[in-house]
């Protein structure tokens, strides 16, 4: 293990003499055996090593354990060692996130601010992780023109983040951790099953690995492909873009369809996901790929005129040649646009939605809830607010109606509906307008194998003098 790991160092140039690299613990055997390793060879490598430990205070006496142990370990072995304790929970209510993902954006706020351009953050991420983290990605409907996967090395404000273990799997790192005499702490929520990555660990894992022992090594040579390949074609798609343009400022950007359409098609996404960034800025909507199709069927089509709503208050025009990406009135659009995984579930606002699959037949949908076909279902699915010209294919209905028409009859007050989420899948088709409407697409019939079920809750604050 010790010279696989070397060997991956100095391949990826993961580190540069004299530096200090703060090894972001956890107390895990994967961290633990990353911190050993480093601070065993700092002398060979020239580096500086130091400990740090985020204490999200979300496993109440169990993570107050955790710490106690690592600043345990570190006196023992005379290594620095820093702990940042934070608010995970009151910053996932403020920012209306999950508590996985609060934690994350604490942890590497932190990490940003240690950081400077003589030092690196080292994370205990391993190949079986790589592995995980690429299934997973793909299972989900990943942007393909986004990084695959774990990257070795990933800039961090002044600094970077280095994974020196990803070429090494999970068995050699507890064999590491067994020959060295570490105990390490054991995550309790590791092994539960509420969690996407623990599901994919235990179900899909172990039968890669029987396929193949070194698929850890495959799935890491792939990503450092891809990924140097979507770098050259964004590159390329960087300086074709300037030939393209018949204006740009920071509401508007305008292309020539017709030069548009003669460039090769994976230079044409890459065009327009620079453009969009371009507009978005930092607010990027996720669902980028989504939105890179549709514009892409309205450039190739026969039909030359016509309009598309982006998410965020943006629009894209096509009128003959000239083709327009611009912000509109931002109060008359959409605000919010996210896809929902499946099994998973996405809270807006004071809504929150939940996807789940199950192959039970004799199901009827509470009123709160949609139960759909999942084989008719055009994936992936996104929760965005109200468009302008929104229409649906009501069940129980001929014809569509519109979605602003459907708020009126139904009495919902003005100030609720640009709020009010709808579902809408890969086509753009609304599926459903929760506690309102469902749509017909994608019924549920006698021969249907898998049901999708979604159902919403809605929070209901109460309002004291």
């Amino acid at each position: 293990m010790r010279s696989n790991v070397l060997k991956f160092i100095e391949k990826h140039k993961l580190l540069k003499e004299g530096q200090t690299i703060f090894v972001a613990v956890s107390g895990g055997p994967d961290s633990m055996a990353l911190l050993h390793f480093l601070w065993e060879h700092r002398t060979i490598l020239k580096i500086n090593v130091k400990a740090v430990h985020v204490h999200h205070h979300l496993r109440g006496d169990e993570a107050d354990q955790d710490a106690t142990y690592i600043e345990r370990y570190c006196l023992n072995y005379h290594i620095p060692y820093m702990k940042k304790d934070v608010d995970v929970r009151g910053y996932a209510k403020q920012r209306n996130i999950g508590t996985q993902l609060a934690a994350r954006e604490l942890r590497y706020q932190w990490f940003e601010e240690l950081v400077d351009e003589n030092s690196r953050i080292a994370t205990g991420h391993h190949g079986d992780d790589q592995v995980e983290t690429m299934i997973m990605m793909s299972v989900r409907g990943r942007n393909p023109l986004k990084a695959v996967g774990i990257p070795a090395f990933r800039k961090l404000g002044h600094g970077a983040i280095i994974r020196p273990f990803l070429g090494i799997t999970k068995q050699e790192i507890e064999h590491y951790c067994n020959d060295v005499s570490i105990v390490p702490r054991r995550d309790s929520s590791n092994s539960s099953r509420n969690y996407t990555r623990n599901r994919f660990r235990e179900d899909l894992l172990p039968f890669l690995k029987r396929e193949n022992p070194n698929v850890h090594l495959h799935m890491q040579r792939q990503q450092e492909w891809c990924s140097e390949d979507q770098q050259f074609l964004m590159e390329l798609a960087e300086e074709i873009l300037p030939t393209l343009m018949l204006s740009k400022n920071e509401q508007n950007v305008t292309i020539s369809q017709r030069a548009f359409t003669k460039i090769n098609m994976p230079l044409q996404r890459r065009v327009i996901h620079l453009i969009l960034n371009y507009l978005y800025g930092k607010n990027s909507p996720s669902t980028n790929f989504i939105h890179i199709e549709q514009v892409l069927h309205m450039m190739n089509r026969e039909h030359m005129n016509g309009e598309h709503y982006l998410p965020n208050s943006f629009l894209f025009r096509r009128d003959y040649d000239r083709c327009q990406f611009l912000k509109i009135e931002q109060e008359t659009l959409v605000q919010t646009s996210e896809e929902l995984a499946i099994p998973g579930s996405i809270a807006l606002g004071d809504w929150f939605i939940r996807a789940h699959v199950t192959e039970e037949q004799d199901l009827n949908e509470a009123d709160n809830q949609i139960i759909l076909d999942l084989e008719q279902v055009q994936l992936p699915l996104t929760i965005r607010q109200v468009l302008p010209h929104d229409r649906m294919l009501c069940r129980g209905m001929s014809g569509s109606k519109k979605i602003r028409r459907l708020f009126i009859d139904r009495k919902v007050a003005h100030n609720e509906r640009n709020d009010w989420p709808l579902v809408v899948d890969k086509m753009e088709n609304i599926l459903w307008v929760p506690l309102l409407h469902r749509s017909r697409v994608a019924n549920v019939n006698r021969n249907t194998l898998k049901r999708l079920v979604l159902t919403c809750r809605r929070q209901v604050v109460d309002v004291e003098d």
